[in-house]
């Protein structure tokens, strides 16, 4: 089973990062890992709480590292074992410095919307999600428990593969069922829906060419299940136009509590398995994001 080694979760004291702290523990103490919890002060912050109490910044960074020591302990999810840091400066770029100085193989976060957009992540998350060397789970403020219902995304590549094993691994941990999709994208389909202008005709399926796609899709997941056999797992093709709204409209429909999304490369969030959709499913999906970068989850021990 693949597992991590040490992961860093980020506190801006929040009652989302709350929750993902109660995550970041569960799992950590499943898998033997080390984890480190990292707060990061705004530069400007500091220099007016400088001024404002007469206080040089080791003293201020030692007030907030007691509050953030409160924090973690008032949290209540048996951290007695979580190494703490207050950084000072940009959010993203001091939570990328602190996994690379801590050799951190995980980056978790608490993900929380707007009253106008209560599932929209917010920029920051966004940002390390981009920018992160290593996978990324993005925890939603109601994520209660283990994850019970999984959903990933299959393109057939090597790269949705590894998100598939990882989704199955993660499933296992959790004893959580697992739905693998993939979204057919027909010409019959995007024929109907040319410039956006839906036709108001009925839309028939391509039967042949669907039973074509489960075919695949279940010889595609079929040996990564035989490894992980006490999953239950679901495969579904579905056809469509728009992707992110069939992944979105299936998480919603499926009750999924985690999307498992496999990246492309090294650039970042807009070479997810999905193209450039991806930054869409991760900005508005209903639950919590798993985001797997194939040049880590490579080094994870089997």
């Amino acid at each position: 089973m693949k597992t991590y080694t040490h992961a860093v979760i980020a506190i801006d004291f929040t009652p989302s990062c709350r929750t993902a702290l109660r995550h970041a523990v569960r799992l950590a103490s499943q898998w033997g890992a080390a984890i480190t919890a990292v707060h990061v002060m705004d530069e400007f912050l500091v220099h007016e709480l400088k001024r404002a109490l007469a206080a040089d910044q080791a003293t201020i960074r030692a007030e907030w590292l007691a509050r953030l020591t409160r924090f973690v302990e008032e949290t209540d999810a048996g951290s007695g074992h979580v190494s703490m840091e207050v950084r000072i400066g940009s959010a993203d770029t001091e939570l990328m410095e602190a996994c690379l100085v801590a050799g951190a193989d995980l980056l978790i976060m608490g993900a929380r919307g707007s009253r106008e957009e209560p599932h929209r992540v917010g920029v920051i998350a966004a940002k390390c999600v981009r920018k992160a060397p290593m996978d990324v789970l993005l925890v939603r403020e109601d994520a209660e428990g283990p994850f019970k219902h999984l959903v990933t995304c299959v393109d057939f590549s090597e790269n949705s593969k590894k998100a598939v094993q990882i989704a199955l691994n993660f499933a296992e941990l959790e004893k959580a069922t697992l739905d693998c999709i993939h979204v057919y994208q027909s010409a019959f389909m995007m024929s109907m829906d040319y410039g956006g202008m839906a036709a108001s005709m009925p839309i028939s399926a391509d039967v042949h060419a669907l039973e074509s796609w489960e075919s695949e899709l279940s010889d595609f997941v079929r040996p990564l299940k035989e490894k992980v056999p006490t999953v239950t797992v679901q495969t579904s093709v579905i056809e469509r136009v728009n992707i992110r709204e069939a992944v979105l409209d299936h998480v919603k429909e499926s009750h999924a509590d985690l999307v498992v999304l496999g990246t492309r490369g090294k650039s970042g969030l807009r070479e997810l398995l999905m193209g450039t959709t991806a930054e869409r499913i991760v900005a508005h999906a209903p639950c919590s994001v798993f985001v797997i970068k194939p040049f880590l989850t490579e080094s994870l021990s089997s």
